[in-house]
């Protein structure tokens, strides 16, 4: 494993983790020195503005003052279009054992918010072309399109962007923590409110008002005991069972008022082949079977705010297959699994684009107290992104030793 390689990854992404990025969410009014992506992207415009290879931008502005970006190289035309895409923002990093934008090696992994989600996944693209082109020159034989987006930890906003600008490309390789492994399917969601709603009353005299949070205790215990347990029937061979989760409850005004109102999150996950308004519909109707009429009529299920479809792309794909071929080159794992979260992929897929999600780290460390990634994973992500281009999307016939401990790369 070449250590000037390495070396590039570390600094390359110990950059990014100390440029916060943080999703501000439904914010108007934010601090610009810790929210939205723009510090990113504008690092990433810079970096390739500096290199010695032809590149062609495009900013799209998504939300005011946070714009997607997508760098092309390889602009020969009539080659083979391999998309790259991970997302610039994190979650907040409050809470965290450590600071977390002050990046820092500890035992071969690197400290930070966003070093595993995403930023150690657009490190190892990143790398990954870099490789390529220090091998093959300006004449790569795909073109490659590195779309950075935003909005990904809440609305997908970004990426719904970036579908309406109808992309082509031969396969999309999303960017999240996979563990190294080659994912063909993953869980889609629907995220909506459920509200109680009651009547107030002074806490002195509650039999004059009807207690809201008493009426949600019924709607949870419908939820833990009669439709979490009925998702064991939908399960699906790569991504599990279905799951359904009430993340939040929100309810009450002060303590000495009987609440007239009780919302609760829920979050349900949908399997590939699961029609989301069939299982919204589903809650729907076990809630109010489990209710009286009366308590029925004061419980309000609101649309889902979030829309997220399942992904299932066919592993036998040719482009697919030739991803799989390199991770087997690399004795990596080649048989595609599925995950239980969603990201952008899904969004991606409907454009009619083998769309395949793979990156280093693992999925427990994103969002974490202690969120970390293995600096030598990252390295070896780079090494397959750099092959899989290299190969043109055909059976790989590059003439290099396999494997983890294999030379990833010379210097530049």
């Amino acid at each position: 494993m070449s250590e000037a390689w390495r070396q590039f990854c570390t600094q390359l992404l110990s950059d990014l983790v100390a440029l916060p990025s943080v999703n501000p969410a439904e914010r108007s009014d934010y601090d610009t020195a810790v929210y939205g992506e723009a510090r990113v992207v504008d690092y990433i415009e810079t970096f390739f503005c500096g290199r010695d290879y032809p590149v062609a931008f495009h900013r799209t502005p998504v939300l005011p003052g946070r714009e997607n970006l997508i760098v092309d190289i390889g602009l020969s035309k009539g080659r083979r279009t391999v998309l790259l895409e991970t997302h610039a923002d994190t979650v907040e990093g409050a809470g965290m054992d450590f600071p977390p934008f002050s990046p820092f090696v500890s035992n071969g992994r690197l400290y930070g918010r966003g070093s595993v989600d995403a930023k150690g996944q657009l490190t190892a693209m990143i790398a990954g072309l870099e490789m390529a082109l220090a091998e093959a020159g300006e004449d790569l034989p795909v073109h490659v399109r590195l779309a950075l987006v935003v909005d990904e930890e809440h609305r997908h906003r970004g990426v719904d962007r970036l579908v309406d600008r109808g992309l082509q490309a031969d396969i999309a390789i999303v960017g999240e923590p996979t563990e190294l492994q080659l994912c063909t399917a993953l869980k889609g969601s629907i995220r909506f409110n459920v509200v109680t709603h009651g009547v107030a009353a002074h806490s002195s005299v509650p039999h004059q008002g009807a207690n809201a949070v008493y009426l949600m205790a019924k709607v949870l215990r419908i939820f833990e005991e009669r439709i979490v347990p009925s998702l064991e029937a939908f399960r699906h061979p790569l991504c599990g069972t279905s799951t359904a989760c009430v993340a939040t409850i929100r309810g009450g005004r002060q303590v000495n008022i009987v609440p007239d109102r009780c919302e609760i999150g829920v979050d349900r996950r949908l399997n590939p082949g699961e029609d989301w308004s069939r299982a919204y519909d589903a809650i729907r109707q076990e809630i109010l079977y489990g209710l009286s009429a009366d308590e029925g009529e004061r419980v309000v299920f609101e649309d889902p705010y979030l829309i997220d479809m399942a992904l299932e792309t066919d592993p036998s794909a040719d482009s697919v297959a030739a991803f799989a071929n390199v991770l087997k080159m690399h004795r990596l794992r080649e048989r595609a699994v599925g995950l239980p979260f969603g990201c952008d992929a899904a969004k991606i897929a409907p454009l009619g684009i083998p769309t395949i999600v793979f990156g280093p780290g693992s999925i427990a460390d994103a969002h974490s107290r202690n969120e970390s990634v293995a600096i030598d994973d990252v390295v070896l992500a780079a090494a397959v992104y750099r092959d899989f281009i290299l190969s043109g999307i055909e059976q790989p016939k590059i003439d290099r030793k396999p494997g983890p401990d294999s030379d990833v790369g010379s210097d530049r």
